[in-house]
């Protein structure tokens, strides 16, 4: 399989991966405000930075260990087609709003999964005995 081809298959297996972790963490996060155990104010939005940053890193590390190679590639573009279709999403919606903590969001999804491409693609020594 030609590397393009191998590199496209990772990144839309990760991407689903990724937004998967995204979208569990945010359902327990919703449980636990409808159990009163955290509150929604300013702080939530940069919670769910984080939980985006979350999915990136998972869907990155996915992608990146598919890829056999190019782990910061993988990754970042992993992250950059999460953050493509959640603010397609968004804007289908009507809800696009480009604020600070949009930037934010933004910077975390797509560090988030050049990250995990990094930390997929380093490998552990083993020493023979």
């Amino acid at each position: 399989m030609s590397d393009k081809k191998r590199l496209i298959k990772s990144v839309v297996t990760g991407v689903i991966c990724g937004l998967l972790v995204s979208i569990i963490l945010m359902s327990v996060c919703a449980v636990v405000i409808l159990k009163g155990g955290l509150p929604q104010g300013d702080i939530l939005g940069y919670v769910l930075a984080g939980f985006l940053a979350a999915g990136a890193f998972a869907g990155g590390f996915i992608a990146a260990k598919l890829n056999k190679g190019a782990g910061l590639v993988a990754g970042a573009i992993t992250g950059g087609v999460m953050l493509f279709l959640i603010v397609s999403a968004a804007a289908i919606k009507g809800e696009v709003a480009f604020s600070a903590l949009f930037f934010i969001k933004a910077a975390a999804t797509v560090l988030g999964g050049a990250l995990g491409g990094i930390l997929a693609m380093k490998e552990k020594k083993h020493i023979s005995v």
